[in-house]
């Protein structure tokens, strides 16, 4: 078998694994950090000033990628 992992060890493989699904669950906590603040922005946004997302709508037949 060839490949960019074909020469480490069983316990180098391992090593890898468990620093990749740190990484992954770092990435997973940000994310969800992120999309909370979102979202609190969001209610923000629509408690204070509501008609800054209505100016993000487009009318009916237009289309924002022409």
């Amino acid at each position: 078998m060839k490949g960019p992992y074909s020469q480490l060890t069983r316990e180098e493989l391992i090593s890898l694994i468990l620093k990749q699904e740190n990484q992954l669950s770092e990435r997973d906590y940000k994310i969800s950090e992120l999309e909370q603040y979102i979202d609190n922005l969001l209610v923000r946004v629509i408690e204070e000033k509501p008609s800054i997302l209505m100016s993000l709508t487009v009318p009916p037949g237009c289309s924002r990628h022409a």
